[in-house]
């Protein structure tokens, strides 16, 4: 555990770098085949390994022994904040980032300069599974062509009114249907996610009102962190359902005024600021997809349907020109 803290900060590695090294020494976590560049990050985050625990919002001081120096602990926060800072001001327009996914394994695909020479070579979208543990074959996806792709695709759906209009028809209907049990599934993941909490708290209090062993700390740690991650995927889950569900409580949707506003957005794309580009994209797709052969699929948010699956006289193969034009 210490090495992590130390590598971190002595030897400056990323989450990412620190997750491949100890992947490729053959270190495994609890219950996990692999790290990852985001298990590493709630680790080094984690107050816990300097002797606190969070209670309430804030820090207070556990009863359990620490295993990295509260100094050595703050130090890590400092050096995160500011790499995070510089790496936003380095981070460059990528229109799709956190959107494009990898068909083949489900990974999630992010952005990277595979050259030598910063100011010349091109980005690419990769596959983490490829990037990370060398397991998917993946191809190197390149960045300019398939945002610039997609936003064709968005103008050409702009152009298809009758499209829009059976689209619009279809998903009113299957809200009708799936409404009910998405209602059941929401209040089923509200009660989970108030169980984990309370669980959490009980530990926490452990911690805070016991004097325990170090091995006892370890436990309830892992415990602790096991409960963390799971409630955060309930979270994540139960915001993605309250968002579908306030989306489908919609009366109606006007074909023509959906038509008008995605051209009103393919029109007014080239001058838009970058944060005002990304916004907009980010609330209008849900995910693009890269399959065998570059093969692209784009998933609109509701009411649209998948490019090439409901829509097949738009666009049969996915996204057309990006089955050669990929690099």
């Amino acid at each position: 555990m210490k090495k992590i803290f130390r590598w971190y900060l002595q030897q400056n590695m990323g989450v990412v770098a620190i997750s491949r090294e100890l992947n490729r020494l053959g270190i495994k976590p609890r219950k996990a085949e692999h790290w990852k560049g985001t298990r590493i990050h709630k680790m080094i985050t984690n107050p816990l390994y300097a002797g606190f625990v969070r209670w309430g919002g804030e820090m207070a001081k556990g009863t359990h022994e620490p295993i990295i120096e509260k100094e050595m602990f703050d130090s890590v926060q400092e050096t995160l904040h500011q790499r995070n800072h510089k790496s936003r001001q380095l981070r460059g327009p990528n229109y799709l980032s956190g959107l494009v996914k990898c068909g083949q394994c489900g990974a999630a695909m992010h952005v990277t300069y595979p050259g030598i020479e910063p100011k010349t070579r091109f980005k690419y979208y990769v596959c983490n599974t490829r990037y990370n543990l060398k397991s998917c074959d993946q191809a190197y996806i390149r960045a300019d062509i398939l945002e610039a792709s997609v936003i064709q695709e968005i103008a050409k759906l702009a152009a298809r009114k009758d499209v829009i209009s059976s689209q619009v028809d279809d998903y009113v209907e299957h809200n009708r249907k799936a409404l009910p049990g998405l209602e059941e599934k929401r209040e089923a993941n509200h009660q989970e996610v108030a169980i984990l909490g309370s669980e959490k708290q009980k530990l926490s209090r452990w911690l805070l009102g016991n004097e325990l062993t170090s091995q006892a700390v370890r436990f309830i740690n892992a415990q602790i962190e096991e409960l963390s991650e799971k409630e955060i995927r309930l979270q994540k889950q139960q915001w993605a359902l309250e968002d579908r569900i306030n989306d489908m409580q919609k009366e109606s949707y006007n074909a023509e005024t959906i038509a008008d506003q995605l051209q009103g957005f393919v029109t007014a794309f080239p001058d838009l600021s970058d944060g005002e580009r990304k916004l907009i994209i980010d609330s209008l797709i849900e995910r693009v997809q890269i399959g065998k052969n570059k093969r692209v699929t784009a998933v609109l948010r509701p009411p649209f349907a998948s490019f090439g699956y409901l829509s097949p006289s738009l666009a049969p193969r996915g996204i057309p020109p990006l089955s050669s034009r990929l690099q």
